[in-house]
């Protein structure tokens, strides 16, 4: 992450490029308005894969993410910043029909246009090369073992014990909707036909949705 790259500034309202652009370092300081993307990876198990953020972050420090992805810069587009970005923290190319764009999100509190993304991915993760800049660790989790994560608390000081970043809105609901878009997308061959349909999987009744 370079500190003197050139983000996009955006109208807050539209969401859409003023033409102005300013230094990473001084976007957040000038609190202005930018775009952002959210990558989704999962495997046909149903899987995503999550990354572990390193402690010097100035964001999240430490926390465990369940998306990949980061501000758009000068000259790019939501999905050409999206594939730059997976290449980069996680060494994967993807082609560009295969990242499907599900959802765009008005996020006041960060000043961001967000754009979720989502690609299916079934390999051997012990292989991939991250960027350690921005990664400590890959894993893959079931969705059942982030809801637990979200739902678990310290009894001393109430506070959730796993730190995590999970989903844009609200996780239960993100990854039921992830799933539906994927199932049409490997339906309709997108994938090629090396993949088998998502494993099934059911929200459960008392899930936390905060």
């Amino acid at each position: 992450m370079a500190q003197n790259e050139l983000l996009q500034i955006v109208d807050m309202h539209t969401g859409e490029p003023t033409g102005e652009h300013i230094a990473r370092s001084e976007f957040h300081k000038n609190k202005l308005w930018g775009r952002s993307t959210n990558i989704f990876v999962l495997n046909t198990e149903g899987q995503i894969l999550c990354h572990h953020r390193p402690m010097d972050k100035e964001y999240f420090p430490g926390a465990w993410s369940t998306h990949f992805g980061g501000h758009i810069v000068e000259g790019e587009s939501y999905k050409i910043g999206a594939l730059k970005e997976i290449e980069e923290e996680i060494g994967i190319k993807i082609n560009a029909h295969q990242l499907v764009p599900w959802r765009t999100s008005k996020k006041s509190i960060a000043r961001l246009w967000v754009r979720d993304f989502i690609t299916v991915l079934d390999r051997d993760i012990s292989t991939i090369k991250f960027q350690e800049s921005e990664i400590t660790e890959i894993k893959w989790f079931t969705p059942q073992e982030i809801l637990e994560y979200l739902d678990a608390e310290d009894v001393e000081t109430g506070l959730n014990v796993g730190s995590w970043m999970a989903g844009t809105h609200n996780f239960n609901e993100d990854y039921q909707c992830m799933r539906a878009v994927l199932t049409a997308m490997l339906d309709i061959g997108i994938f090629g036909g090396d993949y088998k349909p998502l494993h099934k999987w059911h929200p459960p009744k008392h899930a936390n949705v905060t």
